[in-house]
């Protein structure tokens, strides 16, 4: 009979030991959330939707509604929201989750890789003019509209990123030969987890005078290059060293890809009703096969077309698509670094 007792005793204290640590998860309401867990909390009576967000993340929900929408993207069932006595309260399942989605979400990243330096090449130079076109009785000359836009996309990026380095081929009407504006990239010094992009800018032009449109290229995949320097062979070994070399060259020919997807895509914003999409394209440019990094190059238009060379001749224009270089590097950026 008393071992009877006595196990009733320990079951009716589990069950209220159970309760008590229970009681942590039990329902909050909507301001004791907030508090808990350092949220902004919003809600409005009418509509009777509310959201939580923290450090940019966010946990929308409605009052009766039995789920969560996270970031408006992932709907997520949970217990419903309540009233009680005035005070909206979220059930202990909704507590759960929200805290939960709210911690993963805003966890400090362990593997956090950056684009440390950015460099940009106004293409052609000094004595070398590139393409050059008459435009309504003026010279037209490329190395002169590649040095405005590129000057335009570093201004921007010193201005948005003063912790990065802006690393800018030429600066005036000089002329860095192909092999020392792929130095000046390959030699950028990078810590660890760091990278370098090279962006390279150019104008078109054709004996075909209908030729129109800008395009933006990237390495032929095909295209072998080495990648893997001389003292990574030495360290790791000749056995090693090529299937590092082709790791790291797929690596850099996806983010090519990339980079190069997220600039055309800006420019046919920018610019894609005066002038027409010709494609991302892979060749075997020098600057481009020689940048052992994500690299792309430019064509931002066709100076020898009648209409096309009018456009590039105007500082507004040239500005738009400064602009849309701009952003498709800045796309690339949040992309590559989240």
């Amino acid at each position: 009979m008393r071992t009877k007792a006595l196990r009733v005793v320990l079951l009716l204290t589990l069950l209220l030991s159970w309760s008590v640590r229970a009681s942590a998860s039990e329902a909050l309401s909507l301001a004791e959330f907030g508090k808990k867990h350092q949220v902004l909390v919003s809600f409005d009576p009418l509509t009777a939707c509310g959201q939580l967000e923290q450090r940019g993340v966010f946990v929308s929900f409605a009052a009766g509604k039995p789920y969560m929408i996270l970031d408006w993207r992932t709907l997520r069932k949970v217990e419903a929201p309540y009233w009680d006595q005035g005070a909206l309260m979220l059930p202990a399942g909704f507590v759960d989750e929200a805290g939960k989605y709210f911690s993963e979400r805003n966890a400090p990243k362990k593997e956090a890789y950056s684009v440390a330096t950015i460099l940009i090449d106004p293409g052609h130079g000094g004595k070398d003019s590139g393409a050059i076109a008459t435009v309504d009785g003026a010279q037209l000359m490329e190395k002169t509209l590649t040095l405005e836009v590129s000057r335009r996309v570093a201004d921007l990026l010193r201005s948005r990123y003063p912790e990065r380095k802006i690393i800018t081929t030429r600066d005036d009407d000089s002329f860095p030969s192909l092999e020392d504006r792929v130095a000046m990239a390959n030699s950028a010094g990078l810590g660890m987890k760091e990278t370098v992009i090279y962006v390279s800018i150019h104008a078109n032009a054709s004996f075909n005078k209908n030729a129109k449109g800008y395009e933006v290229w990237y390495l032929n995949p095909e295209y072998r290059r080495t990648v893997v320097d001389a003292e990574t062979v030495k360290e790791k070994g000749s056995d090693i060293a090529p299937i590092l070399n082709a790791m790291l060259e797929e690596e850099f020919t996806t983010e090519s890809i990339i980079l190069a997807r997220k600039v055309y895509d800006r420019l046919g914003l920018s610019i894609g009703a005066s002038s027409p999409g010709r494609g991302i394209r892979a060749e075997e440019w020098f600057v481009v096969r020689n940048a052992k990094m994500p690299s792309i190059l430019i064509e931002m238009g066709f100076i020898t077309h009648p209409e096309e060379g009018r456009l590039l001749a105007t500082s507004s224009y040239l500005r738009k698509i400064g602009d849309a270089i701009y952003n498709g590097i800045v796309d690339f950026i949040e992309h590559f670094e989240n």
